[in-house]
């Protein structure tokens, strides 16, 4: 990482509350002008691994399609759930 760039991940809101705890009353405007004045900026999360690398990926959901057939067959109910992780 290069020691030149300053990062926080904490949002201006949560330093403005952290600052408040110490006693001093700072705005979330405040904050965000100090931050960008001495040159720290919002740390991002980067993926290090594609998705779809594992080599194993196919046989999980080859096995959950098992499961849902053997359920079927024993008339039990099956529910699908979407886990994707949604981003706003």
């Amino acid at each position: 990482m290069d020691e030149r760039i300053r990062w926080t991940n904490l949002s201006h809101k949560k330093i403005a509350a952290k600052i408040k705890e110490a006693g001093i009353t700072i705005s979330v405007t405040v904050v965000k002008k100090l931050l960008k004045k001495h040159g720290f900026t919002k740390r991002k999360a980067l993926k290090s691994k594609a998705i779809g690398a594992s080599k194993n990926r196919n046989e999980q959901f080859e096995k959950i399609n098992q499961l849902k057939e053997q359920y079927f067959k024993d008339d039990n109910p099956v529910v699908s759930m979407d886990t994707k992780k949604k981003s706003f």
